[in-house]
């Protein structure tokens, strides 16, 4: 069975910078300020004396701080999968021999088809559409989304498509006869 290779990386220590120094310049600027303070001739001497034996005896590869090596590369993370969102089914295609009328431009009792989009407002609907059959005037006076109910949503997000339709059609046809009594 073949050995295997060991992946590990040689690392070179790093030192920041002037940290090997750090005792020399504690010990020099100690003594440097003593010096200056006022002290008598035989403290001076004595202060020279520890400097010659300090400077004798004192290893500066002894006192190296502990090595900081640099860490290594973070791996990239992996490309995330694109996640599957659900995709809305159409709910009707429209004909290409129908246009899009500007119902400001027809006259108030002309009947055209008005294509109600109700978004998924719910976890369990689907986007859906609906083509009511109205008069213009509802269209130019937005009647349609004062009729708009979360009782009539409902009923016919549950509903088949063409039996939805047919029911928000009578609902709509319903309450548009009463505004008009009104």
């Amino acid at each position: 069975m073949p050995r295997r290779k060991n992946n590990k990386i040689d690392i070179k220590p790093s030192w920041i910078a002037d940290s090997c120094n750090f005792f020399t310049h504690v010990i020099t600027d100690t003594l440097e300020n003593l010096r200056k303070s006022s002290i008598s001739r035989t403290e001076k001497m004595a202060l020279d004396k520890l400097e010659t034996q300090w400077m004798q005896h004192y290893m500066p590869s002894n006192h190296m701080p502990e090595s900081n090596p640099c860490p290594l590369p973070v791996p990239k993370p992996k490309p995330r999968r694109p996640t599957a969102k659900p995709t809305a089914k159409a709910a009707g295609k429209a004909n290409p021999v129908e246009q899009s009328v500007d119902p400001h431009t027809l006259d108030d009792h002309v009947n055209i088809v008005y294509r109600i989009c109700i978004p998924p407002l719910k976890p369990h609907w689907q986007c859906r559409s609906f083509d009511l059959s109205i008069p213009a005037y509802v269209c130019k006076d937005n009647l349609i989304d004062q009729l708009i109910n979360w009782q009539l949503l409902d009923r016919i997000m549950e509903l088949p498509q063409e039996e939805a339709t047919a029911m928000f059609q009578k609902y709509v046809k319903k309450l548009l006869l009463l505004q008009q009594v009104d």
